[in-house]
Order: structure tokens, then sequence, then C-alpha cells
């Protein structure tokens, strides 16, 4: 192999490694960038965060206003299941009568409740 030869491989395996070196610490710039934007972001969403104190406030606050709502209207629903509910009962109970002086074996079919 000639002295020529060498030295041209040599240029270009110089060529290879500092142009890696050049793209490496370019990345490693970039990575220490994106690190300190990352540490100075943490820092700085700390002093515009709600406090503890602030986001138990606010929930006391939408459970005061929703549960009452809810709990009416849940309630009121109730009621309506429970008179429909002792309407089927007594139905029920006056067609079983019915069918015991009649004599007959036919059942009458419930009607179902259809929720709200």
């Amino acid at each position: 192999m000639s002295l020529d030869g060498l030295r041209a491989w040599i240029g270009e395996v110089e060529r290879k490694l500092g142009m890696r070196t050049r793209v490496f610490l370019v990345l490693v710039a970039i990575a220490i960038g994106g690190a300190g934007a990352g540490i100075y972001l943490g820092i700085e969403s700390d002093d515009d965060g709600a406090t503890t104190e602030e986001v138990q406030a606010l929930e006391e606050r939408i459970d005061a206003l929703g549960a009452g709502t809810a709990a009416t209207a849940l309630e009121a629903r109730l009621t309506r299941l429970e008179l429909q509910l002792t309407k089927l009962k007594a139905e029920r109970e006056t067609s079983s009568g019915d069918e015991k002086a009649d004599g007959g074996s036919q059942s009458e079919e419930v009607p179902e409740i259809e929720a709200e």
C-alpha cells in the first residue's frame, strides 16, 4: 500500500470524525438548552399555579352550588318512582283479588317503570 493512499484514508477518517464531533456538539447544546428551558418552566409554573387552599375552596363552592340542585332533583325523582310503585302494587292486588273471585288463572302483566 502506498503512502499517498494511507494519507488519503486518514484524511477521510479525520473528516468523518470531525463531522461526527460537530453533530454531537450541536446535539449536546440542544439537550442542554432543552433541560434549561424545562427547569425554567418548572420553576415559573409554581408561582402561577393555584394553592391547595384555593383548590379546596373552589371544590367546596362547586359542591355547595351543585349539591343542592342535584339532591332536590333526585329526591323529586325518587318520590315519583315511589308513587308509581305504590300504584302498581295497588293495581296488582286489585287484579289478583278479581282473578280469585272470577276463578281465572290468567295473570296480568305489570308495566315496567322506565327511568327518566
